[in-house]
């Protein structure tokens, strides 16, 4: 750990003051933690030779992964009729310090640096700020996964004793069975493993759990598992973006009249933006967000709407 690709020394690492090297955003009511180039340096190293080598249950955790995405995690429960869904309410703030510095005392035998036991008290100070880990720094998605390994671990177990399913991303939870029996009880269990596990402040958030049965429409991680088990996008969700692409490219006044209609059933609120720079945002976000969930699905759009166009709706580069 001497330099950082030869840009800054060692030396700063451990010397970096870091309150003085970000500031924090409200937005909607939540605070991000912008932190300076200096800082995200340090992130990025960090990440590269530490967090990403650090134990996860890689049955479980489909979040922050090479190699995985999204659809892996629901495909895992394609097989399953009956499914739980929740998340946690307010995610990394209810990961703290102790979590952050317990983890990583416990979770770093693989990483490349052969003294890091030295070091990690220095790692926490850098990617912890107000007592958790915070939304905004490149290090807080990585470390809440070594934050919940425990939990991953107990919950993996118990649902493997019982023939479930679990799989996580990011916050959200999904536990599966091909019977409901399991439906009665997975909350209770979920709260007390979180409150053994991880701490008694980080809470299952009642208003996103779902209990579903296969062929009723309902979304897991924006898919839908079909009667017969094929994942796949929901098929609303594929008209509404073909929708607005056909009318970005022939109509404009109608493209605006569309997402206006979509922002006023979905109560979107409007207010700093111009009606088409937020159906352009939005329509940038949905083809960037399948473009990681359904590749061929991206690629019949290309076809039927050219690589250019749906390019430069991911790349953001649209005006």
């Amino acid at each position: 750990m001497s330099t950082f690709h030869e840009k800054m020394s060692f030396k700063d690492f451990l010397r970096l003051d870091v309150k003085s090297e970000f500031h924090k955003i409200v937005q909607s009511k939540r605070t991000i933690y912008a932190p300076s180039p200096k800082l995200k340096q340090i992130h990025r190293f960090i990440n590269k030779t530490v967090l990403e080598f650090a134990d996860y249950n890689s049955h479980v955790v489909y979040s922050y992964r090479k190699g995985v995405s999204i659809r892996d995690a629901v495909e895992k429960h394609s097989n399953n009729n009956f499914f739980f869904q929740t998340d946690f309410s307010n995610f990394y703030g209810s990961l703290h310090l102790a979590n952050v510095n317990s983890s990583l005392n416990k979770q770093l035998s693989n990483t490349l640096v052969s003294d890091i036991e030295c070091y990690i008290n220095r790692i926490v100070d850098v990617t912890v700020v107000d007592n958790h880990i915070p939304a905004g720094f490149a290090t807080s998605p990585l470390l809440s996964n070594i934050c919940l390994f425990d939990f991953d671990n107990k919950l993996f177990d118990y649902c493997q004793v019982r023939g479930l399913t679990y799989t996580r991303y990011s916050d959200d939870v999904i536990v599966s069975g091909a019977t409901p029996e399991f439906t009665v009880d997975i909350e209770n269990v979920i709260s007390e493993m979180l409150k053994i596990y991880v701490n008694s402040e980080i809470k299952i958030n009642k208003s996103k759990t779902k209990i579903n049965k296969k062929g009723h429409d309902f979304k897991i991680l924006g898919f839908n598992i079909l009667p017969n088990g094929i994942v796949t996008i929901p098929s609303a969700d594929k008209k509404e973006i073909e929708s607005l692409l056909y009318f970005y490219l022939t109509d404009k006044e109608r493209f605006e009249n569309y997402f206006e209609n979509l922002a006023i059933h979905k109560q979107l609120d409007l207010s700093d933006k111009s009606l088409q720079e937020y159906a352009i945002s939005t329509l940038s976000g949905k083809l960037i967000a399948f473009n990681s969930m359904d590749k061929n699905y991206i690629s019949k759009l290309r076809r039927k709407y050219g690589n250019t166009v749906i390019d430069m709706f991911i790349r953001k580069s649209v005006k």
